[in-house]
């Protein structure tokens, strides 16, 4: 058996990206893992319903053994086995977020041997997470830059406090390999698409949170074309959440990349400011000129670690996440990234990626 490798959880920003990456690396590489101090730094550590579920999907997709898989627990011990594809479906069964769990699925679905649907039930827009529309649109198109093409739908939204969503994902025929990319600047703004959604309220709130968003932007960044979808439950049934709730994202596509910015509703804020902020926060990004906003910085550090040569990419701001999955990669796969920038602002990461079939890890 290979050696373990011990992440320890309170590493950074001390939360569950930390066990994400480390068992999306662990699954790949076939290198048994044992994370400790799990989630430390949070208000209430240990593995969540959550997380619990992303150790599930990740054990299904590696044939891993695993101990300390519960509630609260702040140690896990994962032996991974042989990667494999297949249908598979996963209920969180709590509002936790599916689009985190789907950060600890994504990097090892490209080295399955074959085609793989996974079904996931919980939060598709909740606190602490990007929203569904915002996954589709920004980070699993980037992700096809870098070679990896996978089709995501959402069946149902899923809020807060009762979850219930329901969202599949579909990669057909993995390559296993990923290519390396440089990424640096966003080029000319071409388009911004604004999806605004509520469910189980009055549709005129999505229509004013997407009202106010474009009228932030529009005072902003002129010459732009602008395209806005509206979800409701008179026009999208089909989708009603379990529980009330709202959400928008917006898209901006540029010449060399795409960008985007979210933010959900909640009981007593206006529509008209939960539009605003998600366009303040993409503004902010965008205003940097850099190719990725605040959260695919951090979120394709694992991908540029596992893809073979060289990758250099510009992020909007050097997130505590960003700097945490840089700590995890380095320490996993025995790689040092090149930084450039200081933390909260805009940087330029430079990784040199590795084949995981033929890495040795000391």
């Amino acid at each position: 058996m290979n050696k373990i490798i011990t992440i320890d959880g309170s590493l950074g920003e001390g939360g569950g990206q930390i066990l994400r990456t480390s068992l999306a690396l662990s699954a790949i590489l076939g290198m048994p893992l044992k994370v400790i101090n799990i989630r430390a730094k949070r208000e209430n550590p240990g593995l969540q319903h959550q997380h619990i579920t992303a150790v599930k999907v990740v054990s299904a997709l590696s044939n891993a053994k695993t101990e300390g898989l519960y509630l609260g627990s702040k140690e896990l011990l994962f032996y991974p086995n042989k990667l494999s594809g297949g249908n598979f479906e996963f209920d969180v069964g709590t509002a936790g977020s599916v689009m985190l769990v789907l950060q600890a699925i994504l990097p090892i679905l490209p080295f399955l041997e074959t085609s793989t649907k996974i079904v996931l039930k919980g939060g598709t827009d909740v606190p602490g997470a990007p929203t569904f529309d915002y996954f589709k649109n920004v980070t699993l198109e980037l992700l096809k830059r870098i070679g990896i093409d996978m089709k995501a739908n959402i069946k149902r939204r899923g809020y807060y406090p009762k979850g219930g969503g329901i969202v599949d994902i579909f990669i057909e025929s993995p390559k296993g390999r990923l290519k390396n990319i440089e990424l640096l600047k966003r080029g000319e703004l071409k388009k911004i698409k604004i999806f605004s959604v509520a469910h189980k309220l009055p549709s005129h709130i999505a229509k004013r949170q997407a009202l106010s968003a474009q009228s932030f932007l529009e005072e902003r960044l002129q010459g732009i074309l602008y395209e806005t979808e509206i979800e409701d439950d008179e026009k999208n049934h089909e989708l009603a959440s379990f529980s009330p709730g709202t959400s928008i994202s917006i898209i901006a596509e540029a010449k060399e990349s795409i960008l985007g910015g979210d933010s959900l509703g909640k009981k007593g804020k206006p529509a008209e400011k939960v539009g605003e902020d998600a366009a303040k926060v993409l503004i902010e990004d965008i205003s940097t000129q850099m190719a990725l906003d605040r959260f695919m910085s951090d979120m394709i550090i694992p991908f540029l670690a596992l893809a073979k040569g060289k990758s250099k990419v510009g992020g909007s701001r050097l997130t505590l996440h960003a700097i945490t999955n840089i700590l995890v990669i380095e320490k996993i796969l025995n790689i040092k990234a090149k930084v450039l920038g200081k933390q909260e602002e805009p940087f330029i990461v430079e990784v040199d990626g590795i084949d995981p079939f033929s890495l040795y890890v000391k």
